[in-house]
Order: structure tokens, then C-alpha cells, then sequence
């Protein structure tokens, strides 16, 4: 028997990318059954699906005791209070960002994970990026010496309607930092540590009239050097960037893409540290790349299963609480 008998909460946009990854991982993760309250995707699932059940509502599933796990996929104010009866319910859990919009929640919610002895993962896809695993190298060896400087930019499109339902309101997404900014502000902060917030500012510049800003801007200080910080939803006609660059005294490098999954630009002062970044490359790819290079793109969801099993630790739930502070500091600052 899989170690998980897996029961889905929630069947929306991301669920084929977590049914690809139960699939991809059957030997340790039998997909049960699911419910979804949408009539529209009930529809479609029951075609899909008949090898599943199809539970008539989150009692049901819950109360489920052939069921060990569950995987949340709903929208995001409602995580934090179903983690919390699934745990209570004797159930592990797999939790779609953000895992809550409050810090003090991710600490609850670990502590009560803790007291029945059950596991909480939560989906931090992008980490699992070579891409992010060669810069961390690259910091960790001190390749661009003393650290002077980061900028994060998120540059993309969403259409005129896409703030309705449940993310047309603060209280339903946690707006755009925790909706959209969140995977790319957790490898910021995992790459160079926690920052204080200096400043902050919202704006509402394509949704005029949706309760939820579009676009973030933000002053962050890591100490012994500043970062600033752009998220926005406003790009005309499509998505621009997501881009993450890093300034040292020894060189800078970086991250583009979809998911900051390219390494875009590369530079260091002298020839004996390009040769120990070489290095770096053929031991965490295989091959050594300069600039404009695709090194693997999310979604990992199949990989983040299989880690799962074998490097839990790497997504344990307080992997995420430093990244839903630094939402809420930003957050609380454009508050005042």
C-alpha cells in the first residue's frame, strides 16, 4: 500500500498539475477521491475521474479514515482552516501557497501538526529550480563577494476580469503579494536571508475598481545592504519578466525566465573566480552555461511529491513562515 491514501481538496487551475504528480509518484501516493463544489468541474471530473470518489461535501472527506492525507487546492482564505480540521482529523497535509496569510497561523498550524504526530508540506515549487540551487552555490562559496545588492521584479499580464470571485477581494486572495509574488519573495529571502521592510507602496493601475491592488512596490534592508522590490500585474499585452538580480563586489548574476529558471546575465571581476563558477555549473547541471540559458523550468510539482518522500524536510511548513512575515510586514506597512 502507498504510504499517503490521498484525498483532494479543491479540483481548480492547479489541480492537473497535482494529479500529474500523484500519478508520477504512485508508489508512495494512491489518489483516493476528491471533492470540488463547482458544478462546472464536477462535470468534467466525473468523466475523468471514475476511478476516484467523488465525496458530497468536505465532511465526507474528512471523515474519510481510509484517508491519511490531504491535498488542499482551494482558495487561499480558506488553507489555514482546513489544514487545521485536517490535521485535527488525523490527516497529513499538502498545502497550496500560501499556506495562510498570517505568520502566527504557520506556527499554529505547526504546533498542532506536531502534538498529532502528522506532517504538513507546503508547495514551494519554485525551489526545486537548478537554477536556484546554482546561485545558492554561487552565494555559498562567496563567489560575488561582499553583497551590495538585490532587486526583485515581477512583470506580468492578467485580463481585465481576472480580479472577480474569490480574488476580488483582500480578505479572499490576500492580495497580490500572496497570490502572485509570494513564490518569487520565499527564493528571494531563502537566497539572502530575511529583510526588514523600510517602506511600501500599492497601486491600483489596470483594476481601478477591484478592491485588490495590482502592483507592489517595496524597500527592503537586509542589513549590510538595501533591495528593492516590484510586483505587478499591469503588463500590457503579456507577461514581461520575473527577474531577480544579485550585486557583490566580486561580479553579479541574474535569474530570468518564467520562473526564474534562466540564468540571464553573468559576470565576474577575474578569470580564477569565472573558472570556479564552471566548476559550480558541471556540479550542479553537468555542463557549464555563460548567460541566456534555460536550465529547467517549473512546474516541479512531480519532483516536489518525490521529495516529499525523500527529503521531507525540504518543505515542511516552517519553510514558508518567513516568506508569509515578509508578505504581512510589507502588507501592514502600505496600511499606514
Amino acid at each position: 500500500m502507498a504510504k499517503y491514501q490521498v484525498a483532494v481538496l479543491g479540483c481548480g487551475s492547479i489541480f492537473s498539475r497535482h494529479l500529474a504528480a500523484l500519478r508520477a509518484n504512485a508508489a508512495d501516493f494512491e489518489f483516493v477521491g476528491y471533492f470540488e463544489p463547482e458544478l462546472e468541474i464536477q462535470a468534467k471530473l466525473a468523466t475523468e475521474l471514475v476511478a476516484q470518489r467523488k465525496y458530497a461535501n468536505e465532511d465526507e472527506l474528512f471523515n474519510d479514515t481510509t484517508v491519511n492525507c490531504v491535498v488542499i487546492l482551494t482558495p487561499s482564505n480558506l488553507h489555514y482552516q482546513q489544514a487545521s480540521r485536517a490535521l485535527l482529523n488525523g490527516k497529513h497535509v499538502i498545502i497550496e501557497k500560501p499556506a495562510s496569510f498570517k505568520a502566527e497561523q504557520i506556527l499554529a498550524l505547526e504546533k498542532l501538526a506536531a502534538a498529532q504526530n502528522l506532517d504538513i508540506f507546503c508547495v514551494l515549487q519554485v525551489r526545486l529550480n537548478q537554477s536556484i540551487e546554482l546561485v545558492k552555490r554561487v552565494l555559498s562559496e562567496n563567489l560575488l563577494g561582499e553583497i551590495r545588492g538585490s532587486s526583485l521584479i515581477q512583470r506580468w499580464q492578467r485580463p481585465a476580469g481576472y480580479f472577480s470571485g474569490w480574488r476580488g477581494s483582500y480578505a479572499g486572495c490576500g492580495g497580490v503579494l500572496n497570490e502572485f509574488g509570494i513564490h518569487y519573495l520565499d527564493i528571494m529571502q531563502y537566497l539572502l536571508g530575511v529583510p526588514q521592510v523600510v517602506d511600501a507602496k500599492f497601486y491600483k493601475t489596470k483594476f481601478k475598481d477591484a478592491e485588490v491592488a495590482d502592483t507592489a512596490y517595496a524597500l527592503l534592508d537586509f542589513g549590510s545592504f538595501g533591495a528593492t522590490l516590484e510586483i505587478c500585474l499591469a503588463a500590457e499585452p503579456h507577461n514581461i519578466e520575473v527577474l531577480l538580480t544579485i550585486m557583490g563586489s566580486t561580479g553579479y548574476i541574474k535569474l530570468g525566465g518564467k520562473s526564474l529558471d534562466q540564468v540571464v546575465a553573468v559576470e565576474f571581476l577575474n578569470d580564477e573566480i569565472k573558472q570556479r563558477y564552471a566548476d559550480i555549473c558541471q556540479q550542479v547541471l553537468g555542463y557549464t552555461i555563460d548567460n541566456q540559458v534555460t536550465i529547467g523550468a517549473c512546474p516541479h510539482h512531480p519532483e516536489l511529491y518525490k521529495q516529499i518522500i525523500h527529503n521531507p524536510e525540504l518543505f515542511k511548513l516552517p519553510n514558508t513562515y518567513n516568506v508569509i512575515q515578509l508578505i504581512e510586514q510589507i502588507n501592514d506597512l502600505d496600511k499606514k
